[in-house]
């Protein structure tokens, strides 16, 4: 490094000084940048972690929601299948019953006629009178049917086995509502918490999509720092330089003057000695300043 003059130097020194201090503030800003990313990264991780804490409760509860419906579900269709041959087993007791006391008819064959009235009033073209009498004659069969299932549910009332197994069905029966009503809520809560699930996933997805980002920029900082710091230490060494050649060159310079004035005095001292020879009077001054040179 070659460098004319002292003056040269130092203007170098404050030169790289001033890039020196620059730098140490961007050091810092990038530092603080790094710190308010990682902050606003942590908040947003915590976060993440907070929703994949609910997600899991929510599939715990779910499942266990789930498992509760099945066991219902289990039970709902075993007394459904029990109500199911309770109900025939009724059915042809009442029959029983009814033939044994000489009051049964034939609804099956009464509600085929009715059926095939139904289809001619639909199919058919008829007057006004002529489907009036249609009419009448199908609400006629309506009447008997209401009628005899309401009379012979009365006599077959009347028998105690019937009477027994008819209150088991309404027992069986409000049982399964029961059963159905507290199923249907087990699913409802089910389908609740599914959406719960979706929603909490989406944002957590998006908050991890957010935090991903913060990350990045961070990274990016940190780079960005590291190259500061290389440049950091660059300048230091620089200037570190300039301050030994400063120092260095003062003290040659130091040196020299003290030379010169060592050379000066030196030479006073001969000149004073030489008319000290020739018998001129000394003052006080001039012989400390012979002594000083080791004249005397």
């Amino acid at each position: 490094m070659m460098i004319d003059s002292l003056t040269e130097l130092e203007n170098k020194r404050l030169a790289i000084k001033k890039d020196l201090d620059e730098s140490r503030k961007r050091r810092d800003d990038l530092r603080e940048e790094m710190d308010r990313f990682a902050d606003e990264r942590d908040v947003l991780n915590n976060k993440v972690k907070e929703l994949i804490k609910s997600l899991r409760e929510m599939k715990s509860s779910k499942d266990e929601l789930s498992n509760k419906a099945a066991d219902l579900k289990v039970k709902k269709d075993k007394l459904s299948n029990e109500f199911r041959k309770e109900i025939n087993e009724r059915r042809s007791l009442r029959s029983s019953i009814l033939r044994d006391k000489g009051k049964q008819v034939d609804l099956r064959k009464m509600k085929k006629e009715k059926d095939d009235l139904i289809r001619r009033q639909m199919t058919g073209v008829y007057n006004k009178k002529e489907e009036e009498e249609i009419v009448k004659r199908i609400r006629g069969m309506d009447k008997t049917v209401k009628d005899y299932e309401k009379e012979s549910e009365k006599i077959a009332l009347d028998d105690a086995s019937y009477k027994k197994l008819d209150e088991e069905i309404k027992t069986n029966k409000d049982e399964i509502k029961k059963t159905q009503d507290e199923y249907q809520t087990i699913i409802k809560e089910v389908i609740t918490l599914r959406d719960n699930q979706n929603k909490i996933y989406e944002e957590m997805i998006e908050t991890k999509g957010k935090a991903d980002e913060i990350h990045e920029k961070y990274l990016q900082v940190q780079a960005e720092l590291f190259k500061e710091n290389q440049k950091l230490d660059e300048l230091f060494n620089t200037i570190r330089e300039y301050e030994k050649l400063i120092l260095a060159l003062k003290q040659r310079q130091s040196k020299e003057k003290r030379k010169g004035r060592e050379n000066e005095a030196k030479a006073k001292a001969e000149e004073i000695y030489e008319k000290f020879k020739t018998g001129v009077s000394l003052s006080t001054e001039d012989i400390l300043i012979l002594q000083k040179a080791g004249f005397l």
